[in-house]
């Protein structure tokens, strides 16, 4: 008899549990998760549900995503696009690897270095843009910007140097041209 009073108190235990997840999770969808009215949280589980709800959602591809996916290798969720080529990227980087870098945004395709010395009365970095995702003459551009120093202020000294940035763009595409062929 006990045995049998154990099985209704199990089954009905079961089934009243499967119902109030039921209830938890339809009430999810109207409340959030973190705000629905049945369930409970401590204050530091109600900010940490909270956390979880804000990396949870619609990213900026519309496509429904978790940093967990990203930390479990759920790779069909995680969206990544280049808007540079990457052989001209690389190659760039490259050349650029024997100066100090300021910025390095590869979804923007911009490069340029910190102010590289010449002497005490003049400076220059270096800016190149990536402009393509095709491997293509035009797909690169390149800058020098150099400065004077005049009464300990730097004023621009308004040069071109285009003989300066064809040879970078030229040593950037054959590089780019070399990655390529190598993979």
């Amino acid at each position: 008899m006990k045995i049998f009073i154990l099985i209704i108190v199990s089954l009905t235990f079961i089934s009243c549990s499967g119902n109030l997840e039921k209830n938890n999770e339809r009430l999810d969808k109207v409340y959030g998760k973190c705000d629905n009215p049945a369930r409970v949280f401590t204050d530091k589980q109600y900010k940490q549900c909270l956390a979880a709800e804000n990396a949870k959602g619609e990213s900026l591809f519309g496509l429904e995503g978790d940093l967990n996916d990203l930390i479990r290798g759920d790779k069909e969720k995680v969206v990544y696009q280049s808007t540079v080529n990457s052989y001209l990227w690389n190659a760039a980087l490259d050349t650029t690897e024997t100066f100090s870098l300021k910025i390095a945004d590869n979804q923007g395709g911009i490069i340029e270095t910190d102010w590289i010395y010449d002497t005490n009365a003049k400076r220059c970095l270096i800016r190149i843009r990536i402009l393509s995702q095709e491997l293509i003459s035009t797909g690169v551009s390149t800058k020098f910007i150099c400065q004077l120093k005049t009464n300990e202020n730097w004023i621009n000294d308004n040069i071109a140097y285009l003989d300066e940035e064809k040879q970078l763009t030229l040593k950037i595409l054959e590089k780019a041209n070399i990655l390529k062929n190598s993979s």
